[in-house]
């Protein structure tokens, strides 16, 4: 594996028609790949959404219901994501809604075929990341996406393992001023208070565990169109970011 794609890029090569000739230039010429950890977050965001989305459309019987609901009951970053799939489906189908309610078992599966599209490498799996193993189920005509959520007595990934044995590469990231909030918080919890690599402080440095399977790829790389947050981490531990 050349380059390392991480979850902005793997969500925005489906979505995004202005980055998707971008981000297909860079796989098409290079041996890319991504991560079971990187899997994890796109569940945890792109696919929980399409859950959201598919319980939305099962009390929704037009598409302009749908589009009303969204707007009064989905906040934050998840109501751009919640309509990059609502789009996506409208698209797919020609804005067929029964069709587009028909078909919506199969979404989900059709999302992780597009995650794995054109990856030339099998994912790195150093991390083992639970939640790249969640699945999406319905049941009594409701959505949920199981085995989505870990916390600090969890103990079913091999994170902590990966976090040690590349931990030198980050010794004094803290200290750097452009370093994002939660990051810096989360690994002075690490350094000063002994805190493992769980739960909410894995979700929230995210960025750099990601940064640090980078570091692993022929080419020291990672491909994200999220240059802010990543660049102090990359630049500090010598990864490069794709231009």
């Amino acid at each position: 594996m050349d380059i390392l794609l991480d979850t902005t890029v793997q969500i925005e090569r489906i979505f995004k028609r202005s980055k998707k000739e971008w981000i297909q230039d860079i796989i098409s010429n290079n041996n890319c790949g991504s991560s079971t950890y990187v899997l994890g977050e796109f569940k945890n965001t792109i696919v929980k959404d399409f859950v959201t989305l598919y319980n939305i459309m099962q009390i929704e019987d037009t598409l302009a219901g749908v589009r009303e609901n969204i707007n009064d009951t989905v906040f934050h970053r998840s109501y751009a994501r919640v309509y990059y799939i609502f789009n996506d489906l409208c698209k797919i189908y020609n804005d067929d809604y029964e069709l587009i309610k028909e078909e919506l078992r199969t979404y989900p599966k059709r999302l992780e075929k597009r995650f794995q599209y054109g990856l030339q490498s099998p994912l790195f799996d150093e991390t083992s990341c639970h939640r790249a193993k969640a699945q999406v189920s319905m049941i009594d005509g409701k959505a949920e996406i199981t085995d989505i959520n870990c916390s600090k007595k969890d103990d079913f990934c091999n994170s902590c393992k990966f976090w040690d044995k590349h931990k030198t590469y980050i010794k004094g990231l803290e200290n750097e001023e452009n370093l994002q909030d939660k990051i810096k918080h989360s690994l002075l919890k690490i350094v000063e208070d002994g805190e493992l690599l769980k739960g909410n402080i894995c979700k929230n440095l995210g960025d750099c565990i990601i940064s640090l399977e980078a570091m692993q790829t022929e080419k020291k790389k990672v491909c994200t169109t999220n240059r802010k947050d990543f660049q102090p981490i990359c630049d500090y531990i010598g990864v490069t970011l794709c231009e």
